[in-house]
């Protein structure tokens, strides 16, 4: 990132910001499904097997955005950190 103009690195940080919302709402729709799926659930009008069925694939996902997300906050600190040592 060394090689980066100062503009350049703050556009890839902006898109790496753009990134993290993208993974926010798809780990908060993971989020609504999964309440939904359970509420189902408890009004027994789906069964225990179709749940698990879901459930892990919904917390598969919410995993994968998870990772994602950290990916790109980590990738932030380190634009940032770059910038801050430069004397702007």
């Amino acid at each position: 990132m060394k090689e980066l103009k100062d503009g350049e690195l703050i556009d890839l940080a902006h898109n790496e910001i753009k990134k993290m919302d993208i993974n926010f709402y798809a780990q908060m729709i993971l989020c609504v499904l999964s309440l939904i799926e359970s509420t189902l659930l408890v009004f027994g009008l789906i069964s225990i097997t179709v749940f698990a069925v879901f459930w892990t694939l919904f917390m598969g996902l919410y995993l994968f955005h998870n990772k994602k997300s950290k990916k790109s906050e980590i990738k932030i600190q380190e634009i940032i950190d770059e910038l801050t040592s430069r004397n702007i």
